[in-house]
């Protein structure tokens, strides 16, 4: 027995002769749903949240999301420092997630992310130009270089910097390597995906991931 009024598809739902397919739309007590074998979610991160659903000293950014997509096992593809805010993307599409993590999209196209970030010392010309030309980090056994995709010098002070790999903290050891510091970093984009203007921190929205 249905004690809920419910539309599919904007017309009244009958359970015994209606059939639910992938696009429809469930309107459930004026609550609507897409009916989707996948969930993409976009979040603005706030700080103070660590992207882990068992979270060591501080809040889960799961705990932000509504119970039903947890339910689902959505996981976040990537992580943000518990001080890092920005964009945060989600999804139980396992293939989309590995495409974001690898850093690959498809063959020699890769997934660039953008960071703004707040630093101890003005950044220098000298700096960006190594930068963008690499560095070396050290990793468990042996070094790496990596480098900037993009680098510049925002008016307000910042640096906006783009990276192609994902290595521990990568972002913050880099400027460490140029001799600067890193105290406050927000990202705005990964690959295709960018954070809206309008998204307060906290907030999430369901989108479709480009093909």
């Amino acid at each position: 027995m249905w004690s809920s009024e419910i539309f599919l598809n904007t017309k009244t739902f009958h359970p015994d002769e209606d059939r639910i397919q992938w696009g429809d739309e469930l309107t459930i007590d004026g609550h609507s749903y897409q009916i989707s074998q996948f969930k993409y979610l976009l979040m603005n991160k706030p700080a103070g949240y660590e992207t882990s659903h068992k979270p060591s000293r501080h809040k889960s950014v799961f705990e932000l999301l509504p119970a039903h997509y947890i339910n689902r096992g959505v996981q976040a593809a990537g992580r943000l420092d518990v001080d890092t805010t920005g964009l945060l993307l989600f999804s139980d599409d396992g293939q989309f997630i590995h495409k974001v993590i690898s850093g690959k999209q498809g063959i020699k196209k890769e997934v660039e992310k953008i960071y703004v970030m707040t630093l101890d010392m003005p950044i220098q010309d000298e700096q960006i130009d190594r930068l963008l030309a690499g560095v070396e980090l050290q990793e468990e056994f042996d070094t790496e270089w990596v480098s900037a995709s993009k680098a510049e010098r925002l008016a307000d002070g910042r640096l906006r910097m783009g990276i192609t790999t994902g290595k521990y903290h990568q972002v913050k050891r880099m400027l460490a390597a140029v001799g600067n510091h890193v105290t406050g970093l927000h990202r705005e984009s990964v690959g295709p995906y960018q954070l809206p203007a309008d998204l307060a921190p906290g907030e999430w929205i369901e989108f479709e991931p480009n093909a």
